[in-house]
């Protein structure tokens, strides 16, 4: 889940592991000093120091230890210390934890920023990397996870790559166990630990950090506070007590030191475009919402259970056997990610009885999400997360927010949403440099750095830039998210509209992140997916509201269907488009599904949300809602088939701000014009349209404006 552009990559080519250039051993300008080496006192623990100097003006003096240092269990894991020259040990310490096929050099550069000489990484990296940091005289902790690269993965020697690792790797459960507490969120705690009691890290003064695959393991381990969760392997007597020894599986004890004489907890941890939920990020069923009083609440993320994202879960299958191992069939049940996602490609049903998707539920949500984690301490968080990232959207974030508020609301949790994180996220350099000085002040603040300002918990959202794509930037913040958007607008119709299952159309494989986005594929582009001209999909139920003013998107829209299947499982996905006025263009805004087990039947209604964003209609443009059976291959296609005809649909765009009223246009103002009959459809159901087949609405635009704190500017 490495940063937009790279995240299953390796479906086409091998992902190397990377290297950041480096000029060499180098006289540093500041003596640096090697009598400390990192993770001293643990058996088995080898690093090299080497002397360098940045490229930054005025030029940082600093040591790259590399080597390895063993984990919990003894299996040795791939690390660099990176140590500012001349500053007096303990120093505060920043762990970084990289994403998905990704290895310890991702945020590794030469520079304060990667624009000095970098060009993989001129987004994310720049002013968050080892030398950022080393700059303002803290360690930093680059590793490699488990089962990756040169972390018991295929580049340590004797490996063969698909199958095993090197023997040295052997005797450990050296593969990957995606995100769990008792494996991976543990490995952070101890290497952290360890160079605490090697004397390179300040143990009041610990933060850490990570993105995508890094981000889970960041959030799970600020709010075990200073526990750490039992139930991998034992720890052997040489590298110290075991705290897990005679507890259960899941039992927490306290986070301390492999020598266990000190206690530990972090002081801040950052985790960017991630997730809360796995298993409503790999399988949506479209009860989760962010808790807006507009939406439903939320609810039950796992019955029944959701829809795949079908391309995203096979790209990331493929890419993880190319940079890392996961365990073989069979061979442990708490990460069988073979067995696991087998079942999960071969699709719906899904009933809750069947083993292997309970099992799948409990492990991936109790062990393996942010979500079910109580805060058994107050670790400040400030979460950065994607609004238009279409693997882990912004709601994964803000169902967090609202859970650690309703546990304690003055909880110290900040969030920002930008244009960035995977896919077709459009990654704005702009929107990285202002999320990097905020989430810079953030640990500045409470690693101890002078003259750092105390941070505002508030939730800061960017308005993404799609047809628009030259326009500057513009970033909202409130002291709340519900404060952020006080006003909606509502669009219903009663026109007829008509789906099915049996095809995916023209808009469906336009938009699906991984074959347009992710993949080197020609035509391949980041940035919101446009469609031009603006086409009607013939096998959708297709919606048209003209925005007669600006229209400030900020949040999750709700969609309100009342419809009839043929199907007891039916798949309710829905588009949301800008369309311009000329029909040049069309940009998608955002997008999400509904898993309906109330089928067959007629007169079924589903209420639910998609996705957030925040996003301009100007006035004259074409809000179009698509209602298709299927989405493939984003979301996996039904083996259900299902015929749904629409009988009313309403959209609620939470508003930034409100709008001036829109008189009601006199008579039926939802009175069809035209209506489709879908492509692969039987000759029943709907009437057929003229034109491109789109029903087309005269609009009934209805603007509340409620009471709710306004917005505020920056």
């Amino acid at each position: 889940m490495r940063r937009a552009g790279l995240l299953v990559a390796g479906l086409l080519t091998a992902v190397s592991v990377l290297t950041p250039i480096r000029g060499g051993a180098v006289r540093a300008a500041t003596a640096c000093s090697h009598a400390r080496m990192p993770f001293a006192g643990l058996p088995g623990a080898q690093l090299s120091p080497t002397d360098h100097v940045s490229k930054d003006t005025p030029p940082i003096s600093y040591t790259l230890w590399r080597g390895t240092a063993p984990g919990f269990d003894g299996m040795p894991f791939s690390v660099d210390v990176t140590v500012p020259c001349g500053g007096a040990l303990p120093l505060p310490l920043v762990v970084m934890s990289h994403g998905f096929t990704d290895d310890k050099t991702v945020w590794e550069e030469t520079g304060k920023s990667d624009r000095i000489v970098s060009v993989g990484r001129p987004e994310q990296d720049s002013y968050w990397n080892n030398i950022s940091f080393a700059s303002r005289g803290y360690a930093v902790l680059n590793y490699t996870s488990r089962g990756w690269h040169d972390s018991c993965g295929p580049n340590v020697a004797g490996a063969v790559t698909g199958v095993a690792p090197g023997p040295q790797c052997l005797p450990y459960q050296y593969w990957i166990h995606l995100d769990d507490k008792r494996w991976e969120v543990r490995d952070i705690q101890w290497l952290t630990g360890a160079l605490v009691q090697s004397g390179i890290a300040d143990p009041a003064r610990l933060a850490v950090t990570g993105g995508s695959y890094g981000g889970a393991p960041t959030a799970m381990a600020a709010l075990l506070g200073g526990r750490t969760m039992c139930g991998a392997s034992a720890t052997p007597a040489v590298l110290g007590p075991d705290p897990c020894a005679g507890k259960g599986d899941g039992t927490l004890v306290p986070w301390t030191t492999p020598d266990g004489t000190r206690r530990l907890l972090w002081a801040a941890a950052v985790p960017m475009y991630t997730f809360a939920d796995l298993i409503q990020v790999l399988a949506p069923n479209g009860r989760g919402t962010d808790g807006d009083r507009r939406a439903p609440p939320d609810g039950n993320h796992t019955d029944p259970f959701g829809v795949p994202i079908q391309s995203t879960v096979a790209g990331l299958l493929a890419a993880g056997q190319m940079s890392g191992y996961f365990a073989p069939p069979g061979r442990d049940e708490t990460s069988d990610v073979f067995v696991d996602t087998g079942r999960l490609l071969a699709g719906n049903p899904f009933p809750q009885q069947d083993p292997l998707v309970a099992r799948g539920i409990t492990l991936y949500r109790q062990f393996k999400s942010p979500i079910t984690t109580d805060p058994v301490d107050r670790v400040p968080i400030f979460w950065v997360q994607g609004i238009t990232d279409p693997l882990f959207p912004g709601t994964e974030a803000l169902q967090m927010l609202r859970k650690l508020r309703a546990i304690d609301p003055s909880y110290p949790i900040k969030i920002f949403l930008g244009d960035i994180g995977h896919d077709y996220t459009a990654q704005r350099q702009d929107e990285w440099d202002l999320a990097h000085a905020q989430m810079n002040a953030f640990v500045d603040h409470y690693l101890g750095r002078a003259g750092a300002p105390s941070p505002t918990f508030d939730v800061g959202a960017t308005i993404t830039r799609c047809l628009d794509h030259d326009a500057p930037m513009r970033y909202v913040s409130a002291p709340t998210w519900d404060a952020l958007h006080p006003a909606q607008v509502d669009f219903v119709t009663t026109a007829p509209g008509v789906t099915s299952s049996a095809i995916a159309g023209p808009a469906a494989r336009a938009t699906d992140p991984i074959t347009t986005a992710t993949l080197p594929l020609p035509g391949a582009y980041k940035g919101c997916r446009k469609m031009s001209p603006s086409q009607a999909d013939p096998t959708d139920a297709t919606y048209l509201f003209k925005a007669t003013s600006d229209l400030d998107l900020m949040g999750g829209p709700v969609v309100d269907l009342t419809y009839t299947t043929t199907a007891p499982d039916t798949e309710l996905n829905v588009r949301l488009w800008d369309v311009a006025p000329d029909g040049s263009v069309q940009g998608l805004v955002t997008r999400g599904t509904y898993r309906s087990v109330d089928g067959p039947g007629q007169d079924l209604r589903a209420r639910f949300q998609i996705a957030p964003n925040g996003y301009r209609f100007p006035a004259g443009h074409t809000v179009k809602l698509e209602v298709a059976a299927n989405d493939a291959p984003y979301y996996q296609a039904s083996n259900v088939p299902a015929v749904v005809t629409v009988s009313r649909a309403e959209v609620t765009l939470p508003l930034l701000a409100p709008s001036p009223p829109v008189p009601s246009p006199p008579g039926d103002a939802t009175a069809a014009v035209g209506a489709s009959r879908p492509a692969g459809l039987p000759p029943t159901g709907g009437t057929q349209g003229a034109g491109a087949g789109v029903v087309v609405l005269a609009v009934l635009l209805v603007l509340r404006r409620v009471t709710a704190g306004a917005a505020r500017p920056q």
